[in-house]
């Protein structure tokens, strides 16, 4: 029986998208899809645009700037790239297919239906072959069968040699045809590639800070970097997974793209399996460690609940740990602390949060040595705290300046909060009485669904087996 299943929202942008040959503004790609494929939405546009952005990035279309994209097969075209060659291809006669051609082909493209070319476009023939391969990873050892093309024939030829380069020709992405030349090392033009290896990891990184999450899709994010540099038809600087882990500011596991301090979470269960790292060496002078740093700290749900503290540089995060816990009423005695510092990501309100470490009701814990001087922070500058990893009380922390210690003061210190808004005993209204509540009974609250506020004479007198926890302005 014939299919007559009209077809899908996906397929028919895909459809739009064939007669593209060139950019085109978001608007009128979402129009020409709504000519033939009518939404009941409450707002069409919007949804059609909510669904390119989410749906297809990296599988049909890349975007060049906000209001303006290019099917991908279009931006692609042309494109150039190096593949270093590494001594046992050489000598064994293969191609690595993975990572070389890694978002340089339409997702999901068997390698046995990718084809190579000869430089002046004659088929190369290349059959794709399997290569064990022996490795070492967190688990211990591994072996596994990568596909390969044979060339051995191709590199006999061109006497190609240890370190040389493939330099590569994108000519059909979506069916993926290339075209190779190769490119001895000594004709590489060191300073020129550097130039361009720059403007390729400037690029991911911008990606990378202004995606929503702290990671990128290498799938979404290769092709439309490429599609953003100034000649990406000319490029070729390094490979991009080179460049990715020469550049500090990333890294790749693979599928993703993450900021370089990226742990995942094999990484955190084997951090606590082994020794502790050592930590890079902290870099401060004494006048530094002698000055005090003004921070503004607020609870994140209750920004109105505020403390000023100051602490002296040369003081630990374990001091302001326990500055922290007293001025914000926490148990001195219970439970973790933990320190981020926020790094701003791009021009928006996004931060890329860095693990400064954590501290024990003792003093004790990986961040507990850290000095405040030895953070690298500079007024406007700022941290995240977390009291009790249950329940994760979340504190923001912003560092106004940095003084020189009044006289005969001792550090760290309360130095100024939040003018108190207080409430009062419900018991004691009752009573015809005005008295500050101290506590919030938490039995009783959970009781009668909302928050029972008490006084200290009250708590004694008529919840004294009960669980509750301090009130604080």
């Amino acid at each position: 029986m014939p299919d007559n299943k009209p077809p899908s929202l996906y397929d028919t942008i895909e459809q739009v998208l064939a007669q593209v040959d060139g950019p085109i503004s978001v608007d009128e790609c979402a129009a020409r899809v709504l000519a033939i494929y009518p939404s009941r939405a409450k707002n069409p546009m919007t949804s059609i645009r909510s669904h390119l952005r989410l749906e297809h990035p990296g599988y049909t279309l890349v975007f060049l700037d906000r209001h303006t994209l290019m099917p991908v097969r279009v931006a692609m075209q042309g494109v150039r790239f190096r593949i270093p060659l590494t001594r046992e291809e050489v000598t064994r006669g293969v191609l690595r297919i993975e990572p070389a051609f890694a978002c340089f082909h339409r997702p999901r493209l068997a390698p046995q239906a990718m084809q190579l070319l000869e430089a002046d476009g004659r088929p190369l023939a290349a059959l794709v072959e399997t290569l064990q391969q022996h490795g070492k990873g967190p688990l211990g050892p591994y072996t596994h069968e990568a596909p390969v093309f044979n060339l051995g024939d191709w590199y006999g030829a061109h006497r190609v040699r240890r370190h040389d380069s493939l330099l590569v020709t994108i000519e059909d992405w979506e069916h993926g045809r290339y075209r190779l030349e190769h490119e001895p090392a000594q004709r590489r033009r060191q300073p020129e590639i550097e130039r361009q290896n720059q403007e390729l990891a400037d690029r991911l990184f911008e990606l990378l800070e202004a995606s929503s999450r702290e990671q990128i899709f290498a799938h979404q994010a290769i092709p439309t970097a490429y599609a953003r540099l100034s000649d990406p038809r000319g490029y070729p600087g390094d490979h991009w997974t080179e460049i990715i882990a020469r550049d500090g500011r990333m890294s790749w596991d693979g599928i993703a793209i993450h900021y370089g301090d990226y742990r995942s979470l094999l990484d955190e269960m084997l951090r606590f399996s082994q020794p502790a790292e050592r930590r890079q060496e902290e870099s401060y002078s004494q006048a530094q460690a002698r000055q005090v740093y003004r921070f503004t700290a607020s609870l994140q749900h209750r920004p109105g609940l505020w403390r000023r503290v100051e602490i002296q540089g040369g003081q630990t995060l374990a001091h302001f740990d326990a500055i922290l816990r007293d001025a914000f009423q926490h148990d001195q005695s219970d439970h973790l602390g933990g320190f981020w510092k926020l790094v701003r990501r791009g021009a928006g309100r996004r931060f890329h949060e860095i693990e400064l470490g954590d501290v024990d009701p003792l003093g004790e814990g990986s961040g507990a040595d850290q000095h405040v001087a030895g953070l690298g922070l500079t007024p406007g500058d700022e941290l995240k705290y977390v009291y009790d990893f249950g329940d994760w009380i979340e504190h923001r922390i912003i560092l106004d300046e940095i003084v020189e210690p009044e006289a005969r003061v001792k550090y760290p210190r309360i130095g100024a909060q939040n003018k108190p808004r207080y409430q009062y005993c419900q018991a004691c209204k009752e009573k015809g009485r005005r008295t500050v509540a101290t506590w919030v009974c938490i039995e009783c609250s959970n009781e009668q669904a909302q928050q029972v506020l008490v006084c200290e004479k009250c708590l004694t007198a008529e919840h004294e087996e009960h669980y509750a926890d301090e009130v604080v302005y």
